[in-house]
């Protein structure tokens, strides 16, 4: 930017703590609750708060969503805030459904959790990113197709290390299966295979979705892949391997075997009966081929990314006092009248 975002937030009466607060959470989230603004304050007390909500209430800024059990999130709706911070496309000032503001709520606390890191948050930034500095083809990018290609269409953030290596980050809400994080990986495993080395954060506020996530990563990305083992060679590449050596020397012997090679033959001539099984054997016993090849062919290359999981240890309300017949996007949620503060619950 060619300018400082936080001044045109501070021009409008927002003190610096304020704007910088706003600026925060119109890029990562759009919602925010009471008590994210003390930790990103440092603060416990309640006459910040009270300041800042009512200051961007009257401003007509945010927007209360009543969540019930005396509970609010806060919505930062003002088009000309987004558009004072170069955001003036961002989705984040509409309505979206339950799942989706936990998440973004989700992402506001790894957010606030990692504020000195250095984050890619933009679509133009992550591709920038990982086509320049890590040399990506495009099309190895996660997209998907909105009247364009829409890259890293989930908008969770992306961490740098200070040598450059990329954080990615997935944020689960609450979803009652894994199929979503399994079609996640699917889709960015081209990245993760064209990266030198990466790191992927599972996110979740529930024990349950951690474990789903772990097998379902391990399913993704199984640990025993430099083994070699693949439908061709469910054993192993050095399985197969040590087959073909036992069965050539079969068959110039004439049948004289030690009783474990034999158990060895035994088990191949179970597993190894395709036409490419065949055509390899002939190719190792006319010397065409050599064990390096027959390992290049089915021993894939490591992925270097490291996967670790974090329990989020927050609190999030549950979303039963909207107004009723209220779709999720586009219609307004419910709000105090301008000239009342909102009102200050316990998050």
């Amino acid at each position: 930017m060619e300018y400082d975002p936080i001044q045109s937030l501070e021009a409008i009466g927002y003190v610096q703590r304020e704007a910088s607060f706003l600026y925060l959470v119109a890029v990562h989230s759009g919602y925010f609750l009471r008590r994210q603004y003390h930790s990103f304050t440092q603060r416990t007390g309640g006459k910040i708060a009270i300041r800042f909500l009512t200051k961007a209430s009257r401003h007509r800024h945010i927007q209360v969503i009543e969540c019930g059990q005396k509970r609010h999130v806060y919505h930062l709706t003002a088009k000309p805030v987004y558009a004072a911070l170069g955001l003036a496309g961002s989705q984040h000032r509409r309505i979206k459904s339950d799942a989706y503001i936990k998440s973004r709520l989700m992402v506001l606390d790894f957010m606030l959790d990692h504020l000195s890191a250095d984050v890619l948050f933009t679509e133009a930034a992550k591709v920038d990113f990982f086509t320049t500095q890590c040399g990506v083809k495009l099309e190895l990018l996660p997209q998907s197709y909105v009247g364009r290609p829409l890259y890293f269409s989930e908008r969770f953030p992306i961490l740098v290390s200070h040598i450059g290596v990329p954080c990615l980050t997935f944020f689960d809400e609450g979803q009652v299966s894994s199929s979503r994080f399994e079609n996640f990986l699917e889709q960015y495993q081209p990245l993760f295979g064209a990266l030198a080395a990466s790191e992927l954060i599972y996110l979740a506020d529930t024990d349950a979705n951690v474990r789903r996530a772990k097998a379902a990563f391990e399913r993704c990305f199984p640990a025993d892949r430099m083994r070699g083992v693949t439908p061709l060679t469910p054993m192993g590449v050095d399985h197969f391997l040590k087959f073909l050596r036992a069965r050539q020397f079969f068959d110039s012997e004439g049948g004289g075997v030690l009783s474990s090679e034999l158990q060895l033959l035994r088990e191949g001539e179970a597993l190894y009966t395709t036409l490419e099984h065949q055509a390899l054997y002939a190719a190792w016993k006319a010397g065409s081929t050599s064990a390096d090849k027959i390992r290049e062919r089915f021993q894939q290359t490591p992925l270097r990314v490291t996967f670790t999981t974090k329990l989020l240890p927050y609190s999030y309300p549950i979303y039963t006092l909207r107004q009723e017949g209220q779709s999720e996007e586009g219609s307004q949620p419910p709000q105090q009248p301008p000239h009342q503060p909102p009102t200050m619950e316990a998050y």
